[in-house]
């Protein structure tokens, strides 16, 4: 797949210089595995976190017992 982006030019030119044409797509694609990988982390131990919350728990239990009285 093609992605377009858009570089700050003095970090593209640093880049072209510092790099391989034929290494690039493979330092890019490293990179953005690595920050994903760090997303992926914070986003699980923040899940994992809230399912410690105990008022958490008993909010949602609140809400998913709450029958608005609304009928068909």
């Amino acid at each position: 797949m093609r992605i377009t982006l858009s570089i700050p030019d003095e970090v593209a030119h640093r880049f072209q210089a510092a790099i391989p044409a034929r290494q690039r797509s493979g330092l890019v694609t490293r990179l953005l595995e690595q920050e994903l990988k760090k997303r992926d982390n914070s986003l699980a131990a923040a899940c994992r976190a809230a399912n410690r919350d105990k008022a958490l728990e008993q909010e949602i239990d609140e809400w998913q017992a709450f029958d608005g009285g609304i009928e068909e």
